[in-house]
């Protein structure tokens, strides 16, 4: 990408970020100059990830055999990851903390000083690694993994984090980091487990924690918008909601899919 279309494409994400905070005191002064902040970096990454999809899926299926599973590579990079997520959770509940915000939502936002600013953009740098998921996935030839959910989920968290990063870093976005966090501490967990054992009876419970996150996420949201809360721009807010509801109903259906179905065509058969 060449510097005059990067800062056409920047200057499209400027557009965005003014109209996602007009009316508020949100402006993304603060955040626009850092690494990987700008839209162009963003769709880099994003569209540099969709082409290793296309890529390598097309090169991995062409390939005899089973494919390969780095298990060395696995296991350092689960133990990274539960690290990584568990700092940022606690990181976030401990600026919350210090910073007077509470679970009831409308907290201050400071423009300014931003005191969760910089662990949120740790958390949307932390998209980008975890991307290594699908590496493995294709490198295996878990084609069963590779769904639409997976790739959707992996590309637009971190596509809608930029926004995040930009325009709603701080106040309120505290909750979805520490939700996320544990979440996926949880979730790399399992993965660590999994290249050990088979079944893992506790599976199902952990697509029902995540599908549990986000209705947490949503009330949250019903209650900025209901409110006319300010201090969060509303129109991130209206934006993130619908964009949680979508990830809500591809997990269902992931977990009908998974867990009542087959037992379902059992009892047929």
């Amino acid at each position: 990408m060449d510097m005059m279309t990067a800062d056409m494409i920047d200057g499209v994400g400027q557009s965005l970020v003014d109209w996602t905070t007009e009316g508020t005191a949100v402006t993304n002064s603060l955040t626009k100059g850092w690494p990987l902040a700008s839209l162009s970096s963003m769709l880099s990454i994003v569209a540099a990830y969709l082409t290793f999809v296309a890529v390598g899926t097309a090169v991995m299926s062409s390939l005899p055999g089973p494919g390969f599973k780095f298990y060395g590579l696995s296991f350092a990079y689960n133990i990274v990851q539960v690290m990584l997520c568990a700092y940022m959770c606690i990181e976030a509940f401990i600026l919350a903390q210090r910073n007077g915000y509470t679970l009831t939502p409308c907290n201050a936002f400071d423009a300014v000083n931003a005191p969760i600013a910089k662990v949120l953009w740790l958390f949307y740098l932390s998209k980008v690694l975890d991307f290594m998921d699908t590496f493995f996935i294709i490198m295996k030839k878990n084609w069963k993994q590779l769904t639409f959910l997976h790739v959707y989920h992996h590309s637009t968290i971190f596509a809608f984090y930029w926004l995040n990063l930009n325009a709603g870093y701080d106040g309120d976005i505290f909750f979805t980091v520490i939700l996320n966090g544990l979440i996926h501490t949880v979730m790399y967990t399992y993965y660590f487990v999994s290249l050990h054992t088979r079944d893992i009876w506790w599976k199902k419970y952990l697509t029902m924690c995540q599908m549990f996150q986000f209705g947490c996420m949503n009330v949250q949201a019903v209650y900025l918008l209901g409110t006319g809360c300010k201090q969060f721009p509303p129109r991130l807010t209206a934006l993130y909601f619908v964009y949680i509801v979508s990830m809500f109903g591809l997990f269902a259906h992931f977990f009908v899919q998974s867990y009542t179905k087959p037992k379902a065509q059992k009892k047929v058969a």
